[in-house]
C-alpha cells in the first residue's frame, strides 16, 4: 500500500515471503520497485497515485486491462524475471484509495504468484500441440513405410539381377539401399514421436546407459565427456532403446554447439520432487541427469521453440537436422512420466536437465542369445496383407533357399498351417504381419497355431519396434521379431538364429 507521496505505508507478510524483503527494510521508502525490477521504474500503484492512466500502456503494454469488477482499478498478468531464482509469473490488481471526501490519498496493489499455474498451462498446451502433430506424423510414417517397401523391393530385384562385372551399378544400388534403410530409420523416429511410440519399460541403471551411450556421438571429434555419476543412483524404469535415442540426440547437439572442441559434463543425482518445486511432475522420487556444454548457447527467443517439431537453429542440408531431435526427446521423456527442460545463455553454454521417475524395485534386462547356423531348404509360411511385401518375401526366401507359401489374412494362415500339419508336412517357420487389420489379432493367430503345433517357430514382423508385441515378443510366444521393411541380410540372420 502506497501513500500519495509513493512511500510504502503497508507491506504484508505474504509479499515479504515472495520478495524476500522485510517490511522494516522498505516501509516509509519508495523502494518497492526493487522487489520486481532490476532498475527503478514505476509499479502499477505508482501510476494510479499520479493518475497517469495514459502512461499505463508504456509500462504494461498488452499485459494490463481496466478491471470490470472494481472502479478505478487495473489488473493484469506478467512475467517478472528479476523476482525469484528463475523469474515469477504474477497476477496483479491495483486500485486507488480515496478518503471520505473523495480525495485520492494512495493506492493498493495485490499480487498472486501464479507461476505453477502458468507452467502447467504451458505444458498442457505443448502436450496438446505435440499430440496433434504426433497423429499427423503417425499417418505420414505409415504411408511412407508402404512406399518405401516398393522402393526397396525394386532395389533388391536390381541387386540380384546385376552382372557380377558391373561394379559401378552394384555400388550405386548399395548406396540406394542404404539410403532406403536410413529412410526406414526416419520412419521409426516419426512413429516414436507419434502416439505409436509408447515405451516398453524395464528397470535399469541410467548411469550405465549414460556411460555406454554418451560417447558414441562424440566419436571422431575433439569433444570429450566428463562423468559425475554417483554409485547410489536409484534405478529407473525405462525403455533403454528410446532413452539411448534421447542421450544421443542431446550429445549430438552438445557436439555441434562446440565446433572448436571442449568437454561435455554428464551429471546425475537422486532428487525428491515436492509441490514447492513448481515442476509439472507428480511428487516422489526421481533421478535427475544433465548434459552440460559450454558452447554457443541459445537465445531466449529460440529457447521457447526448442521442443517444437521441425524447429531447428541449424542450417538445413544433407548433413543437418530437420528439427525432430528435441521434439522426439520431449515426447520420449514425457511418455516415461518425466520432464525435460533447457537452460542456456548465448556464448555461455547449455544445460539440459532430464527427470525420470525412480523405480520402486530393482530388476534386470533380458539378454538375447545369438549364434548362426546355415539355412536349409524348408517351407516357410508368410502372412502379410501387403501384396508388395509378399512379393519381396517370395524373392528373398527363394534367394536364401527356402520354399514359401503366403496368406493374406489370419483365417487363411490358420487354414494353410492346419492343412500342412494334417499332411505331416509342417512349416519350418511362420512370419506373421503384426500390422494386419481384421477380426483376429496376431497374438490370437499365433495361439491357434500353437494349438496345432506347440513348438511352432513364429516370427513377428511389424513397423513399430517399440510396440509391446515386437519388443517383448517372447512373452507373447514368438521366437523372433523383425522390423519392416527389412533387408535380405536381416532376414537371413533371423532365420539362421532359429536354427531351422
Amino acid at each position: 500500500m502506497l501513500g500519495k507521496d509513493h512511500r510504502i505505508i503497508y507491506w504484508n507478510g505474504a509479499i515479504e515471503v515472495l520478495s524476500k524483503i522485510k517490511a522494516e527494510e522498505v516501509t516509509g521508502t519508495t523502494n518497492h520497485w526493487k522487489a520486481f525490477y532490476n532498475t527503478e521504474r514505476p509499479c502499477m500503484a505508482d501510476l494510479l497515485v499520479d493518475e497517469s492512466l495514459e502512461a499505463i500502456p508504456q509500462w504494461y503494454y498488452g499485459t494490463c486491462v481496466k478491471s470490470k469488477l472494481i472502479d478505478e482499478a487495473f489488473e493484469g498478468t506478467d512475467f517478472f524475471p528479476a523476482l525469484g531464482e528463475n523469474g515469477t509469473w504474477l497476477r496483479f490488481t491495483a486500485a486507488v484509495i480515496r478518503d471520505s471526501a473523495g480525495n485520492l490519498i494512495g493506492a493498493v496493489e495485490t499480487l498472486e504468484d501464479i507461476t505453477e499455474q502458468k507452467l502447467a498451462e504451458e505444458e498442457l498446451t505443448k502436450v496438446k500441440r505435440l499430440e496433434s502433430l504426433g497423429i499427423l506424423a503417425d499417418g505420414i510414417a505409415h504411408d511412407f513405410s508402404s512406399l518405401l517397401s516398393a522402393i526397396l523391393r525394386n532395389i533388391f530385384l536390381a541387386k540380384i539381377s546385376v552382372a557380377d562385372e558391373d561394379k559401378i551399378l552394384e555400388q550405386g544400388l548399395e548406396i540406394a539401399e542404404k539410403a532406403g534403410l536410413q529412410a526406414k530409420e526416419l520412419t521409426n523416429r516419426l512413429i516414436t514421436f507419434s502416439q505409436g511410440g509408447n515405451p516398453i519399460r524395464k528397470i535399469a541403471s541410467i548411469a550405465s546407459l549414460l556411460r555406454e551411450t554418451a560417447a558414441i556421438p562424440l566419436q571422431d571429434s575433439n569433444v570429450h565427456c566428463n562423468f559425475d555419476l554417483p554409485d547410489d543412483l536409484w534405478p529407473v524404469e525405462m525403455d533403454d532403446k528410446q532413452m539411448k535415442q534421447v542421450v544421443q540426440n542431446l550429445m549430438s547437439n552438445a557436439r555441434e554447439a562446440m565446433p572448436d572442441g571442449g568437454v561435455v559434463y554428464i551429471r546425475a543425482h537422486n532428487i525428491v520432487i515436492s509441490a514447492k518445486d513448481n515442476l509439472p511432475l507428480k511428487e516422489g522420487k526421481y533421478v535427475k541427469w544433465s548434459v552440460e556444454d559450454h558452447g554457443i548457447g541459445i537465445t531466449k527467443e529460440n529457447r521457447e521453440k526448442l521442443f517444437e517439431p521441425y524447429f531447428t537453429t541449424k542450417q538445413k542440408g544433407e548433413t543437418k537436422g530437420i528439427g525432430l531431435g528435441l521434439a522426439i526427446c520431449y515426447s520420449i521423456v514425457k511418455k516415461h512420466d518425466g520432464f525435460i527442460t533447457v537452460y542456456s545463455e548465448p556464448q555461455t553454454g547449455t544445460t539440459v536437465d532430464v527427470y525420470l521417475p525412480a523405480a520402486l524395485t530393482e530388476g534386470h534386462l533380458d539378454k538375447d542369445s545369438s549364434g548362426l547356423s546355415p539355412a536349409d531348404k524348408k517351407r516357410i509360411l508368410v502372412m502379410d496383407s501387403d501384396e508388395v511385401m509378399r512379393d519381396i518375401m517370395g524373392i528373398m526366401l527363394n534367394f536364401l533357399g527356402y520354399a514359401s507359401e503366403f496368406a493374406r489374412d489370419g483365417e487363411e494362415a490358420i487354414r494353410l498351417y492346419e492343412r500342412a500339419v494334417d499332411a505331416e508336412q509342417p512349416f519350418a517357420a511362420v512370419i506373421l504381419d503384426s500390422t494386419l487389420s481384421g477380426s483376429k489379432s496376431v497374438e490370437g493367430i499365433l495361439q491357434k497355431l500353437i494349438g496345432m503345433e506347440p513348438h511352432v517357430k513364429a516370427i513377428i514382423a511389424g513397423g513399430d519396434p517399440d510396440h509391446p508385441v515386437m519388443s517383448e515378443f517372447r512373452m507373447y510366444g514368438f521366437s523372433a521379431a523383425v522390423t519392416k521393411p527389412y533387408s535380405i541380410d536381416t532376414l537371413k540372420i533371423v532365420l539362421n538364429n532359429l536354427q531351422l
